[in-house]
């Protein structure tokens, strides 16, 4: 018998083949890629971008001959820091490309490397050394490759936000990146809708007005049921009876709803059925589960946007009317301001003229907390 293993995964990207109902998503990108297009990939986090962005590189590659390259900016405080996740990006990839690159990289005398002692090791070892020289060779690599490989380099840039922290990069990058049309198409991926608004929508700033937006929403409930369903029905078990609540609870938020559904899965044995007993053992490991993280984003936020919070969780209806604000001791513009940067963060989101939770369980955990869920005494005051 095969193993029986829970065929739900939450905690880590998925595989490019479990990638669920984002085939619009990636045909958008492949077409402005291959058009030499820039694009701007942005959604909150958990919502499937390092996935997306897996997929659509692997597509590229077998579909249309382009050169995948993945760069994980998560982090970065540095030039130093682009320079290595840089380096390494290309370093991932394996063949001929791989050969072609290494023959690029030889020619530049600067220490980069696709092998373990790359510029990573001169810089911790030579920690006065620039790594302005080794940035401007790598950031010319996709020119290059193009140039001596005829196939067009796909760069994704994963977590670009984080950029905003680096004096002067996107300074920099816009100064390769201009006359690269012919040769490589980018994307920038970013989960912090402020800065990536701040990086790409301010007049001013080198990447103003240079990479087309796409938006990737929540996931529609028949093709989350659908998988959902798939996965159970493929490892000798059903959910169909809470399937519904499930969805519910999740909202259509990706990875809440796998991680509901792992919980829901464990809760079942094999050839059994899920009931509501199932389910709301499921949905209270869930809740205990991601309790700590909720308590440490409540602590973390600023006194207006918890009342905002309260009031949206409370009062999703009115959440700017005179019982809301007075439940929770705000003034309007205290709210609104309050709700700008939440949305900015990404904590709200604004879905079709109302103000929403990004992560439907934050708001449940807030609900219970603020209505006084049995055996707590820890509500966030």
């Amino acid at each position: 018998m095969a193993p029986d293993v829970n065929p739900f995964v939450y905690s880590r990207p998925v595989a490019p083949a479990d990638v669920l109902d984002r085939e619009a998503e990636i045909a958008q990108l492949l077409g402005l890629a291959g058009g030499g297009h820039y694009v701007r990939l942005y959604a909150p986090r958990r919502f499937g971008k390092t996935s997306l962005l897996r997929k659509t590189l692997e597509d590229a590659e077998r579909e249309a001959k382009m050169v995948p390259v993945l760069v994980d900016l998560y982090g970065v405080l540095s030039l130093a820091d682009v320079t290595i996740r840089i380096e390494r990006a290309y370093a991932q990839l394996r063949g001929t490309i791989r050969k072609t690159i290494e023959s690029i990289l030889r020619t530049s005398g600067l220490g980069l490397s696709l092998g373990a002692p790359g510029i990573s090791v001169k810089l911790q070892f030579e920690p006065r050394t620039s790594p302005l020289p080794a940035l401007h060779a790598l950031l010319d690599l996709p020119e290059r490759v193009a140039d001596r490989s005829g196939s067009r380099v796909l760069v994704a840039f994963d977590e670009f936000q984080d950029v905003a922290k680096v004096q002067d990069f996107d300074k920099l990058l816009r100064s390769h990146i201009q006359h690269q049309g012919e040769s490589a198409s980018y994307v920038f991926s970013g989960s912090e809708p402020g800065m990536m608004r701040e990086l790409f929508d301010v007049k001013g700033r080198p990447l103003y007005g240079q990479a087309e937006p796409l938006r990737l929403g929540r996931l529609a409930d028949p093709d989350v049921a659908a998988y959902i369903g798939e996965r159970f029905a493929r490892t000798k078990r059903s959910a169909d009876r809470v399937l519904d609540a499930l969805l519910a609870a999740a909202r259509g938020h990706p990875q809440r709803a796998m991680l509901l559904a792992h919980r829901l899965w464990d809760e079942v044995p094999r050839g059994g059925k899920a009931d509501e007993d199932a389910w709301q053992a499921a949905l209270a490991r869930t809740k205990s589960q991601v309790a700590a993280e909720f308590e440490a984003l409540w602590r973390g936020l600023e006194a207006n946007e918890q009342r905002a919070l309260r009031a949206i969780a409370l009062f999703p209806d009115a959440p700017y009317g005179a019982r809301a604000l007075g439940a929770v001791d705000l003034k309007k513009s205290g709210a609104h301001y309050a709700v700008r940067s939440l949305l900015a963060k990404a904590e709200l989101e604004d879905e079709n003229g109302q103000t929403v939770f990004v992560d439907p369980l934050f708001e449940l955990w807030l609900r219970d907390v603020q209505l006084g869920t049995p055996g707590r005494d820890d509500a966030p005051v």
